[in-house]
């Protein structure tokens, strides 16, 4: 008989067929409520047949004797005791597995492929080699531990014939993330509910030894006993075994072989330690490297002949030189100074040794051959006492050393500032002085002769200096804007038809042009002419009555916020503004023309910037374009 097989549908039929011709050892299929067999591979029935002649009538029920008893977890493993037909019970452990989530078929799978031999075998030296073989994969590793504890548990169950065998693992497992894993195995034990209840006494147990749990815990589950694992005197868990009713068994053996397992489990513990330690120190080396390559120093460590054996990231990034471009090189030849790499070593460890040190800054070289300020600082590490290593540290100093420039230069500017406008009030009430003197000497000159001449010119050279002490007063105190909301491009129309006449007069043609629906811009109407009557001024002046062209232009753009801007370019087709002069052009008392005192543009930067607005400056031989940007009313 191939296969025993009962009505059923064609895909239930199909699907216990393919598990069983999957099956290496006697496994058969059956109704679990009735006790009703099913199914069963060449092997089952085998295996069946060995207790009755003949299993045609599919009546499990006669043949199992605590078929009613199995649990309801979907996998599980027990033992089935079979009764043949002189009345003897054999014990047969199986992998019970549920096919239906209602949990009315079962199969169910002889772990033990040595299921025929009598139960006194399981002692023999046979058995304990197949243990151990076992056990030398199963403990190897952290990982072949994990794919084959539960796997090892049931061979060893099976070879030792034991009703349940199990580990019960302390705390000690949760660091190798081995905890969950062993305690769900654990679970799965009838037996567990009473060890998860007394679990804090099992500690009285003597180690390595096999000790009966009934002599210290009264009401305790029949034929269960246990055996304390420790590891470096530190209590590592505890293998528990509950013997068949009637079965015979020798303690001597059992013991030989939990001593042999708790060898192996100290063996997997002191495997997991060293490659724990290896990882942290894997983890320790590539952690120190990520961060003294993203730390924001450089970092260069050189052996005792001042020879580089390291340089970080930020380091080449630095220099301009890659880390193969330099390692093994002496560091005078990346920190190229006057003194000498040993000259700066012997004078930052003096320095360190102060209680008073101050930043050391010294200048070095890029690979373009750049200078730039650097902060240094060395330290020691004797790794042996013939090797030892000088670790330098540097901190490029650039934006912070061009920023206390500028904090200087803004200080002296504004001390500056304060003493020009000082002094121009000090200057005004001479020249007011002056003017009315001039005017009492003109009206009694007459005005061909050389006193009122001279008097004129004096009148000339005050009102001058009446202008630059205005300017600078200007210049000097907060700037008070009346805003209004302004027509653009009428406003910049009205401004070019005033110069008009001027224009007409230095042969000088203009044009402009602006997007249609222009929004209005809040500005200054005054002030902003200001502004626009300085550049028209420059512009006229830069022609030097050669005639030429000016361009007024108004356009929409986008700031980097994504807020709208209106720029306005006033070009010329001019000389255009000498290079030695263009980057100072906007700071006052700098100008191109021969009788101008350069306090217009700075002045009306001044006033560009009231109005949270922007001017530059393009210029070349053949013409000069001013760019105002100003942003566009929000109220509108």
């Amino acid at each position: 008989m191939e296969n025993i097989s009962i009505e059923n549908s064609f895909e239930v039929k199909t699907i216990c067929d393919s598990f069983l011709y999957s099956c290496i050892t006697p496994a058969f299929i059956w109704a679990v409520q009735e006790g009703r067999l099913i199914s069963a591979n060449p092997m089952g029935v085998e295996f069946l047949n060995s207790f009755r002649s003949s299993v045609d009538t599919a009546e499990l029920s006669d043949l199992i004797r605590n078929w009613k008893e199995i649990p309801d977890e979907d996998h599980h493993t027990m033992w089935f005791e079979f009764r043949s037909q002189d009345g003897r019970i054999k014990p047969v452990q199986v992998r019970n597995s549920y096919l239906t989530p209602e949990k009315t078929i079962l199969a169910s799978v002889v772990i033990n492929p040595r299921w025929n031999v009598e139960t006194t075998g399981s002692q023999s030296m046979d058995a304990l080699l197949h243990i151990i073989g076992n056990a030398s994969v199963t403990f190897c590793s952290r990982t072949d531990f994990l794919e084959g504890f539960e796997s090892f548990m049931d061979i060893t169950s099976v070879e030792l014939g034991l009703s349940e065998f199990g580990f019960i693992p302390e705390p000690i497992f949760e660091q190798y993330d081995l905890y969950d894993r062993l305690q769900k195995n654990i679970m799965s034990k009838s037996i567990y509910p009473f060890i998860e209840e007394n679990l804090s006494r099992f500690s009285s147990f003597e180690g390595d030894r096999l000790s009966d749990v009934s002599d210290g815990f009264a009401g305790s589950p029949i034929h269960f006993k246990i055996f304390p694992v420790s590891n470096s005197g530190q209590r590592i868990g505890y293998f528990i075994l509950r013997f068949q009713d009637s079965a015979l068994y020798r303690l001597d053996f059992y013991q030989t072989v939990l001593e042999i397992l708790s060898i192996y489990f100290q063996g997997l513990f002191e495997n997991m330690e060293m490659t724990k330690s290896l990882y942290q120190c894997e983890f320790q080396n590539s952690l120190n490297h990520q961060i003294i390559d993203n730390i924001s120093e450089g970092i260069i460590i050189t052996n005792n002949e001042y020879q580089i054996v390291y340089i970080n990231q930020i380091s080449s990034i630095m220099f301009g030189f890659a880390p193969s471009d330099v390692v093994g090189h002496p560091l005078d030849d990346l920190l190229v100074t006057n003194e000498g790499v040993r000259k700066i070593v012997q004078t930052l460890s003096s320095s360190e040794n102060n209680s008073d040190e101050t930043p050391f800054i010294q200048y070095l070289h890029r690979r373009s051959g750049e200078s730039f300020p650097c902060h240094l600082r060395i330290s020691t590490l004797d790794f042996d006492e013939k090797n030892s290593y000088t670790i330098f540290v540097l901190t490029d100093v650039s934006e912070s050393e061009e920023s206390r420039l500028k904090t200087e230069q803004l200080t002296q500017r504004a001390f500056l500032g304060d003493f020009a406008s000082l002094l121009a009030h000090e200057i005004r009430n001479p020249i007011n002085n002056m003017n009315i003197w001039i005017q009492n000497i003109k009206s009694l000159t007459n005005e061909q002769s050389d006193i009122y001449q001279a008097v004129n010119r004096i009148e000339e050279d005050c009102s001058r200096v009446s202008v630059l002490v205005n300017n600078i007063l200007a210049f000097s105190k907060p700037l008070k804007l009346n805003l209004e909301e302004i027509d653009l491009e009428q406003y910049i129309n009205d401004i070019i038809e005033r110069w008009k006449l001027n224009f007409a007069r230095a042969n000088i043609k203009t044009f402009f042009s602006a997007p249609e629906n222009l929004p209005k811009v809040l500005i200054d109407p005054r002030s902003m002419e200001q502004v626009f009557n300085n550049l028209i001024g420059n512009a006229i002046d830069a022609f030097d009555n050669k005639g030429g062209v000016i361009s007024f232009k108004i356009s929409l753009h986008d700031s980097k916020t994504g807020r709208k801007q209106v720029q306005i370019s006033v070009s010329d087709n001019g000389p255009g503004i000498p290079d030695e002069i263009i980057d100072h052009i906007f700071e006052p008392f700098v100008t191109s023309k021969k009788k101008g005192n350069g306090w217009g543009l700075a002045v009306s930067k001044r006033i560009i910037t009231s109005h949270k607005g922007t001017i530059q400056v393009k210029s070349y031989p053949g013409g000069t374009v001013f760019e105002i940007t100003l942003p566009i009313s929000t109220g509108v």
